[in-house]
């Protein structure tokens, strides 16, 4: 950045001579569709903020304003308004310059002053608890995103511009910034509709997360890509020569490439080998009108075969950030898979700029789609903060919306509406309108009656049965309801009923949650009830049933509790309480062993094994030894632990993948003798020139502790992956 004169002006007055000049690759995108007077403007924030941050440097030690001007270039670029870019530019002077808002008011306008207000508000908090500095930030992002969506915007390109820097910082803050990104702001960029930010935030997240982990991607792609080259251009090609034959001349179509993390993460969660995922070939077609998709996808229907089920129409149900486009999969050439995504450009826009691609459509026309369905969701934002009792309830329940996948049902009129998948008719009815929520007491689905907690299915229709008596809310719905509009109305409704029926309604409620396994509230007495209770904060039994009656504690995780209250007691001399039980079982006098084939863990899901030789045997729930044998011998049952008994140490087995070179083992056992960690065995063997393979045995405390080792060593650089190793044969 070139170095200029500042101003002799103070930042609360200056005129037009004062100003200093726009970086030109600031300017260059903004005189394409700003008016001159709006640039002025612009030019104004630049000198302001440069003015503002005089002095201040960056991690690399560039100039500070280096960064504002970034990230206003990421703004502009996205062809947003004049004051979003105003905005951007001094984003930082809140919380960074003791610069008052007034100040921004009266040179900039309120609505620059309230993005900048909001912005700033979700930076620096200082609290005691880390779960309640995450919530409220949470919150305080989200409430001033309903405010102006131009604040989310702001800060996603700051965001985004931070992880373009991250380098820079030191790695426990590498680390914290990048699993913040994939945890909520990738996701937040999907839901507004900003695909290319979301796919690059995802893809530097990872790659700061795991490095060697995208170096093994990309050399593997690099690998496979001349040959594929070949085969996406002769696809292209014909694919283009048959629309064009047809009629459809201006058609566009483009090869598309998946990126390191798309990759990774469909190898992760569905399990698939890289070659399979790398084998589908996915490519666009961008054509003028709706009309011209729908006919291009019957065109090339006629010349490759369609693979069963893999066809999706999200024009005519566009996706919940205004996504539209046909999808579909096809066998080409020699039986290739093949993905084609087919749209209008203007979708393609929509797609890659998201909310922004429409900013100045307000009402009806062309750019309804993503504006309005973005806008909807922020507004509702507001009605769950007042639904919500604090700002860890309020975060549970807008994390639920932030998931892609959707349901789409139609109401008795034809309407759409998207759910989050496992919706239910009372997710559906609240979706409509919190009072048809507060009221229904039965649904039909596809014109049939059915219960009101049925999973519903894309494509049904679902009506809902109200009544205008006061309808007495079930707090076992809590237990099943997915949505954050529900859940938030179900728990405002119950925290206003009374408290004598709260209470019975809480004690029906627990006594059916015990039912269920065939345990008895009246089973719990004396000392066995106070250690349950206490194990769930509540001094009292009428205390937690009035609790669960108003919906501030779930039948189900309240079940979970008194089902852990029955123990297994350890053969000693002193009757020591080993830590766990079987389920629906009260045994005592008999001895406990630990599994060696597969090493169970304080946390994990385990099976206990009657051995007439050896008492008890606790095995890890997907251990091999036993998993033959769950479902047709009875000497096999579900166990859980007491979680209160956490003296004892357990052996973990960790398998550690990293780069081969000297000095790397002592690195790792590094790691666990600062957390004064016992190796109790350790065994390292080359797979390559460039990885190495070290096993270790580790005495932890329990899976918490485990996880929590895990992600220390995979922190590490030289490492490319860290995990437990549980023994199945």
């Amino acid at each position: 950045m070139t170095e200029q004169t500042l101003p002799k002006k103070s930042l609360t007055n200056f005129s037009d001579k004062d100003l200093l000049k726009v970086p030109s690759y600031l300017l260059a995108p903004v005189k394409t569709y700003l008016k001159a007077v709006e640039i002025k403007k612009i030019q104004k924030a630049y000198t302001f903020a440069f003015i503002a941050h005089d002095g201040q440097k960056r991690k690399d030690g560039s100039a500070y304003i280096s960064h504002p001007v970034a990230v206003a270039k990421i703004i502009a670029e996205l062809k947003m308004d004049h004051d979003s870019i105003c905005a951007a530019l001094m984003h930082d002077v809140l919380e960074d310059c003791d610069v008052q808002k007034t100040v921004l008011e009266k040179n900039f306008g309120k609505d620059v002053a309230n993005i900048i207000d909001g912005v700033s508000k979700l930076g620096k908090i200082s609290m005691q608890n880390k779960a309640e500095t995450n919530a409220n930030n949470f919150q305080k992002m989200a409430l001033a995103m309903a405010n102006d969506v131009r604040v989310i915007l702001v800060k996603l390109c700051d965001r985004l511009h931070n992880m373009r820097t991250i380098d820079f910082m030191p790695r426990h803050k590498q680390i914290l910034k990048s699993k913040e990104t994939l945890e909520m702001f990738a996701p937040l960029a999907l839901r507004v509709g900003m695909i290319d930010i979301k796919n690059e935030l995802e893809d530097r997240a990872f790659r700061c997360l795991h490095p060697l982990r995208a170096e093994m991607l990309d050399s593997a792609i690099k690998k496979s890509s001349g040959g594929r080259k070949k085969i996406i251009e002769k696809v292209r090609k014909e694919l283009k020569s048959n629309l064009k034959n047809n009629g459809i001349e201006t058609a566009a179509v483009k090869g598309r490439e998946k990126n390191a993390f798309s990759i990774y993460n469909k190898i992760k969660t569905k399990h698939k080998p890289f070659s399979e995922i790398l084998d589908v070939y996915g490519f666009r077609i961008l054509v003028d009108t709706v009309d011209e998709c729908y006919r291009a996808l019957g065109i090339i229907h006629n010349y490759y075969s369609p693979i069963d089920n893999r066809f999706k129409d999200y024009i005519a149900i566009p996706k919940m950030n205004g996504y539209q486009a046909l999808h579909t999969g096809l066998l080409a050439l020699d039986a290739f898979p093949i993905e084609v995504q087919i749209q209008t450009r203007s979708m393609f826009d929509t797609a890659n700029r998201g909310i922004a691609a429409h900013w100045g459509y307000k009402t009806s026309g062309e750019g309804v789609g993503t504006e309005l369905r973005a806008t909807k969701w922020l507004a509702g934002l507001l009605d769950l903060y007042k639904e919500s009792k604090d700002s860890s309830e309020f975060v549970e329940s807008i994390k639920t919306d932030l998931e892609p996948e959707r349901v789409f049902v139609f109401s008795p009129k034809g309407h759409i509406f998207g759910l989050k998948i496992g919706a239910t008719p009372i997710d559906f009815a609240y979706a409509i309108h919190k009072d048809l929520g507060d009221t229904i007491v039965g649904c039909k689905v596809n014109r049939k009656e059915a219960p009101i907690n049925v999973v519903l299915e894309s494509g049904q229709t679902v009506e809902i049965i109200t009544s205008k008596n006061n309808v007495v809310i079930d707090p076992a719905w809590l237990n099943f309801i997915v949505t954050s509009r529900a859940r938030s109305g179900i728990r405002a409704r119950l925290r206003k009923q009374k408290v004598s029926s709260a209470r019975k309604a809480g004690k029906i409620m627990l006594e059916t949650e015990l039912k269920r396994s065939g345990i008895k509230l009246s089973d719990y007495k004396g000392a066995t009830l106070k250690r349950v209770l206490g194990s769930i904060g509540v001094p009292s039994l009428t205390k937690l049933m009035t609790d669960l009656g108003l919906g501030k504690k779930t039948g189900n995780i309240v079940a979970q509790k008194f089902y852990e209250g029955l123990q297994i007691r350890k053969n000693s001399d002193n009757q020591e309480i080993n830590p766990l039980r079987l389920v629906n079982k009260k045994i005592e006098g008999i001895s406990v062993v630990f599994a060696k084939c597969c090493r169970p863990i304080l946390g994990d899901e385990i099976i206990a094994h009657s051995d007439t030789e050896r008492g008890i045997v606790i095995h890890h729930k997907i251990c091999q030894q036993v998993v033959p044998f769950l479902a047709k011998d009875v000497r096999y049952q579900p166990a859980l632990w007491d979680s209160k008994k956490k003296s004892h140490l357990y052996i973990a087995k960790l398998k550690v993948i990293s780069e081969n070179k000297v000095g790397v083992l002592s690195d790792v056992l590094s790691i666990f003798t600062r957390e004064g960690i016992n190796v109790v065995f350790v065994n390292t063997n080359a797979i390559d020139s460039k990885f190495a393979n070290i096993e270790l045995e580790i005495e932890v405390n329990d899976i918490n502790h485990l996880n929590t080792l895990i992600d220390k060593v995979d922190a590490k650089k030289f490492v490319s992956n860290c995990s437990r190793q549980i023994n199945e044969g």
